[in-house]
């Protein structure tokens, strides 16, 4: 299959996050047919780690500020 990814680019953003939820639901649909590589859960063990750290948390402003430095 070829998908023009330029089509993609130039969807306005609701269209791609409609796009974007759509094919996430058909991954979901078919989940039993893979399996998650096992750094997935190496990532899931490391943030419910970090939900019972919450004085390492950031405020949204601390996000924001260094979103935009980077």
């Amino acid at each position: 299959m070829i998908i023009d990814t330029q089509k993609i680019t130039d969807l306005p953003l609701a269209s791609k996050l409609e796009l974007l939820e759509v094919i996430s639901n058909a991954l979901y649909k078919e989940s039993d047919q893979f399996e998650s590589p096992s750094w997935h859960e190496d990532v899931l063990k490391a943030r419910a780690h970090e939900l019972n750290e919450p004085h390492t948390w950031l405020t949204l402003d601390e996000v924001k500020r260094e979103l935009s430095e980077s």
